[in-house]
């Protein structure tokens, strides 16, 4: 079957240039590819005239993205359907985060209006937790949870002859190496990305932690399960030779969580010599000096650590499992350490306070990471802390506008005990902050990600 998978379009109605490609969406083409059919895969993301402003500046223009959902002829709309025509795919297939289901729902009713006999298909986070906030808009089908074996399955029931599940699910794959690697051939202008845009990567699934704001265990379960290291380098050296890409993002919870695993990877990367740069994403409790060096000597030049707060009794309210006493620890390892290193912060968690959000910026000032990245509070369903803010009347559960769903939407908050616009202004005094420390830190060494 001729088949369309679709990462639609949010961030470039706002300007903001989305680093990379679509990863999950190119394992499922991967997989769909093996059993025998025909894929393209459309990143409404793509588009090399935007830049990487500060989070402050992104805001400022999520209006942009609320006016092109009600403008049937924007740009981007008209660039979907003139590929429905091009392509005359059978089945279209739809990534759904909440922050993009809005852009979703319309692409569908664009696609059935195109051809209503093209079969609608949604995954991803979203529609694992709430499949019918797609099923009533007319999408035909839903995959949840891990999307590869379930859309297999579904595709293969519908060439012959349907489907009478509407909602398919799948156990996870145990051994992830035997999913093919991401079919990034499939990406309909593969041409356009940076070679650096292309070494998305995820060396594991899966996460043991509970953090009460995190959808991550929905998709892939508590359980960690990794591809072997052969694997790994194997697609790094693979992507080296096809499109340049000399640096790689692991985008994976907690990288470091197996300290074995990724010190046998980084002696392969050296044994192999294969001279490149990497980045991952991990927690400041699963590092140390002996584990860094060994990562930075390997080519890793840039950590990234989910830290969120300044006030210990937040991180006890997100389910953290952190201290102030071990970022203090892993700040201290990092600014010591040669490797470039960024600090995820998040505000604006039901129980923040003003002094809450004072101690975060006070512990940015003590730690000094070189790049700080700002999030306001979304609340996701799945998670806990979902529940709690529809539990405390902040937000109603059958609310089908999810357009404020995105760190970029500044103008809702679902604090309990602050006013909404007192915790709003302060926010946005915070986020200057932020900006300017960056600019500071930042000629120390540049974050290779970034775009002008």
């Amino acid at each position: 079957m001729r088949i369309l998978l679709v990462d639609p379009p949010f961030q470039r109605f706002i300007g903001f240039y989305r680093f990379y490609f679509p990863l999950g969406v190119t394992y499922l083409a991967a997989m769909l590819k093996q059993a025998g059919h025909e894929v393209l895969i459309y990143d409404g993301e793509l588009d090399a005239d935007c830049s990487s402003p500060s989070m402050k500046d992104v805001a400022k223009n999520h209006h942009l993205y609320i006016e092109a959902l009600r403008d049937d002829m924007n740009p981007i709309w008209s660039e979907y359907i003139k590929l429905l025509g091009d392509f005359e795919p059978q089945i279209v297939g739809f990534s759904v985060l909440t922050t993009k289901l809005s852009s979703v729902v319309k692409m569908i009713k664009q696609t059935k209006q195109y051809n209503s006999n093209i079969i609608v298909v949604a995954g991803g986070e979203h529609v694992t937790i709430r499949p019918h906030d797609v099923l009533n808009k007319q999408a035909d089908y839903v995959v949840c949870g891990e999307g590869e074996q379930g859309i297999v399955h579904l595709v293969q029931a519908l060439s012959e002859g349907g489907c009478p599940q509407k909602v398919i699910s799948r156990p996870l794959i145990e051994d992830l190496d035997t999913i093919p690697p991401p079919a990034i051939e499939c990406l309909q202008k593969v041409k356009s990305y940076r070679p650096i845009d292309l070494g998305l990567m995820m060396s594991a699934r899966g996460c043991p932690f509970s953090c009460s704001f995190c959808g991550l265990c929905v998709m892939w379960g508590h359980k960690v399960r990794y591809h072997s290291i052969s694997r790994i380098v194997q697609e790094m050296i693979t992507r080296m030779d096809k499109y340049g890409t000399r640096y790689f993002s692991f985008r994976n919870g907690t990288f470091t969580i197996d300290r074995k695993w990724v010190i046998d990877f980084c002696q392969k990367l050296l044994d192999e010599k294969l001279n490149v740069g990497w980045e991952c994403l991990t927690r400041v409790d699963t590092i140390d000096d002996e584990l860094v060096q060994i990562m930075r000597k390997a080519g890793c030049n840039t950590i990234r650590l989910g830290i969120e707060s300044g006030s210990e009794e937040v991180l006890r309210y997100m389910n953290k499992g952190i201290s102030l006493a071990q970022i203090r620890n892993a700040a201290d390892i990092l600014n010591r350490s040669g490797v470039f290193w960024s600090a995820y912060f998040m505000l604006g968690v039901p129980i923040e306070t003003e002094s809450s959000m004072r101690a975060t910026v006070e512990l940015i000032k003590e730690i000094k990471p070189p790049f700080v990245t700002l999030a306001k509070f979304t609340p996701l369903p799945g998670t806990k802390m979902y529940q709690e803010v529809i539990n405390g009347n902040l937000l109603k559960e059958d609310d089908t506008d999810w357009t404020w769903a995105a760190n970029q939407s500044l103008d809702q908050a679902f604090v309990k005990g602050m006013d909404p616009e007192k915790f709003l202004n302060m926010f946005h005094d915070i986020a200057q902050f932020v900006g300017e420390h960056n600019k500071e830190h930042i000629l120390l060494r540049s974050d290779p990600r970034l775009k002008d």
